[in-house]
């Protein structure tokens, strides 16, 4: 079932310059990776004094996020340092102890949370409903604003349904300054003009979290009330921000995979209409959009001391990269691995070799909002797709683009029918 190929980046042939590779890099991360890159076992590169070591095998990636995790626990510092003025030491960026002592109480907190989904997700179908039909709908301001109202639900209860808009905003201009261009600069500055260019973004977004999370507490409701005390605004923060960018990213992409790949789409419908309980469409559909759009393309881990990984030495202090974007489309271990399959993760057919597939990463530190977000994808999309379809615009094709995180297009217009 169909044979649709979504569009890429473009990818070069052969090695280039490191001076190409960088302005690559300040465009998209999704530039970076040549055409053998999707065959090969990994590439070592010496970026600017710096080691690089890309692995492309599934022993290999066992071996950095699993079997050595404690080796690979750390991120790059000048990670850490975009991060770090918004996040301070929320799960994302935490390391050591203080990530040690937060992932507990952040996961238990999250686990079987899904109070409000049905009102948030009604209200949108309502909106939708409210728009003429033919209507032009910019998918990924919608999606970001639709995935803004979910999550401040799940962080903050009711409190947080106003505040949707102007976090969005917020939110935007902070990942502006940390991506493209931008985010190559900052690497290079010294930790504490970082926090100068970063601060002010980030004061803003907590001058508006802060309340929200005094009134969430007050009342008892939302995941920061579970949370202590301490933790609360710096985990909220991190959550938000990691966790809008992997739904909003998530919805766009299944909702134009579905509109170019109309067999896929009926299949859909059908299973919709029947009222079942079980989607297993649906959910094919959605674990077919993260093999080809994974919400963070790129993981980067530091070696804390020399190690041996898959027969290949890794000495103290290399950078260890692990791409989903390159594991997702090898192909060694996918057939046709840039079209649109979603019967790949139907019930029946054969599941991915291990270590193939990892849009949440694994091991100790896969994303603590993994489940949530793909309980929220599908309610959201079973419930809209129930009543509407979206529809390509001609001429207006998405270029996928990364930098900490993957983006289907900045903007993407695209036409609301009703069924």
């Amino acid at each position: 079932m169909s044979g649709v190929t979504p569009p890429v980046p473009p990818r070069h042939k052969g090695e280039i310059p490191v001076t190409e590779l960088l302005a690559k890099a300040s465009r998209s991360l999704l530039e970076v990776w040549g055409e053998e890159m999707f065959r090969n076992s990994g590439t070592v590169l010496e970026v600017l004094g710096q080691r690089l070591i890309i692995f492309n095998r599934p022993a290999a990636i066992e071996s950095v996020l699993v079997t050595q995790a404690e080796i690979f626990a750390a991120k790059p510092a000048p990670l850490s340092k975009l991060l770090t003025p918004l996040m301070g030491q929320g799960l994302f960026v935490a390391e050591g102890a203080a990530w040690r002592a937060r992932r507990p109480p952040t996961a238990a907190a999250m686990a079987g949370l899904v109070e409000g989904l049905d009102a948030v997700i009604a209200a949108q179908a309502a909106a939708w409903a409210a728009k003429p039909e033919g209507a032009t709908i910019e998918l990924m301001g919608a999606m970001e604003q639709a995935s803004a109202a979910i999550l401040l639900r799940l962080l903050f209860g009711p409190a947080g349904d106003a505040a949707a808009t102007q976090i969005v905003r917020l939110a935007h201009a902070y990942r502006v300054k940390i991506s493209g261009a931008g985010l190559l600069t900052l690497l290079a500055l010294p930790e504490p003009l970082v926090r100068l260019r970063l601060g002010g973004d980030a004061k803003r977004i907590r001058a508006v979290v802060e309340p929200l999370i005094a009134r969430a507490r007050q009342a008892g409701s939302g995941l920061v009330a579970a949370l202590p005390a301490d933790a609360a605004t710096e985990e909220a923060i991190s959550l938000f921000a990691m966790g809008h960018d992997a739904l909003s990213g998530l919805l766009a992409a299944t909702w134009f995979l579905l509109a170019e790949a109309p067999e896929v789409e009926a299949a859909l419908h059908t299973e919709l209409d029947s009222g079942a309980t079980a989607r297993p469409m649906t959910r094919a559909v959605l674990q077919e959009a993260l093999r080809l759009y994974p919400p963070v393309p790129l993981f980067a881990r530091v070696a804390s001391r020399a190690a041996e990984v898959a027969g290949r030495t890794v000495p103290q202090g290399s950078l260890a990269f692990i791409a989903p974007w390159l594991m997702h489309r090898h192909a060694d271990y996918w057939e046709a691995p840039d079209e649109f399959r979603p019967a790949r993760f139907l019930p029946g057919a054969p599941q991915p070799a291990p270590f193939t597939y990892l849009p949440f990463g694994l091991g100790p530190r896969h994303c603590v909002g993994e489940a949530f977000t793909l309980r929220a994808a599908e309610q959201a999309i079973a419930t809209l797709a129930r009543r509407f379809r979206l529809a390509r615009l001609p001429g207006r094709a998405p270029i996928p683009s990364a930098g900490l995180t993957l983006s289907l297009a900045p903007r993407l217009p695209m036409r609301l029918t009703r069924r």
